[in-house]
């Protein structure tokens, strides 16, 4: 087994029940906000005018695979090796989260999904539990960005090169294909990624290492 899959093997098993009790509570917390949102808005939602490059995108429902991709990649917290890092995750997605949540109720914009329903089984279960609001900023886009800057934040060696490399195409596909499932407008799309980036930019900007940063991932590397 090469030393890159060691790492990465490593890093999934440090903190394991802390892992899953955290990702169920903020799964939890997450999409009762998301949904009690959604389902009963504050104000009357309004559209948005259709750019060029919305436009330009036909609508491709196939592409609600890759748009779906981003449940695969939003456990970036499993690859945290210390509590320390767990806490600035937490505070970095409660940052995504309450801006996110204050412009959906502030200002709540029913995406340019079309009525018609095409046959594709993902893209019916994905209107069936997600509305049309929700859509300025694209929370969507916003997760995608700030689990792949913490995937790099938490990582070396290897491991980070390879995420430097994957990681940022897999987020622009994803960011194309909320354009193609008409889920997004466009404009809704750069302030997604800048609120992902900034939230773990907000939740990182202090995590110069320290003695006890230092101490902390050793004794989690002794206790795998």
């Amino acid at each position: 087994m090469s030393s890159s899959n060691v790492q990465l093997i490593r890093r999934l098993r440090v903190h394991w029940p802390t892992k899953l009790w955290l990702g169920s509570v903020l799964t939890i917390v997450f999409c009762t906000g998301y949904f009690v949102i959604e389902y009963h808005p504050l104000r009357l939602p309004m559209r948005l005018g259709l750019t060029m490059i919305d436009r330009s995108v036909p609508f491709s429902p196939g592409w609600v695979w890759v748009y779906q991709s981003i449940y695969v990649l939003l456990p970036a917290a499993w690859l945290c090796e210390t509590a320390g890092q767990l806490r600035r995750y937490s505070i970095g997605f409660a940052i995504l989260m309450v801006a996110g949540f204050t412009c959906f109720l502030l200002w709540p914009v029913a995406g340019p999904r079309p009525p018609e329903m095409p046959s594709d089984p993902m893209y019916g279960l994905l209107v069936r539990y997600d509305t049309t609001l929700n859509s300025f900023p694209s929370l969507h886009l916003a997760l995608a960005a700030y689990s792949a800057c913490v995937a790099v934040a938490v990582t070396s060696g290897s491991l980070r090169r390879w995420l430097i490399i994957l990681l940022p195409p897999w987020v622009a596909l994803i960011g194309y294909a909320t354009l193609a499932t008409k889920q997004h407008y466009w404009v809704d799309l750069p302030p997604g990624i800048v609120l992902g980036w900034l939230a773990q930019y907000l939740a990182w900007r202090r995590s110069a290492p320290s003695v006890t940063t230092r101490s902390e991932a050793l004794v989690d590397r002794g206790a795998v």
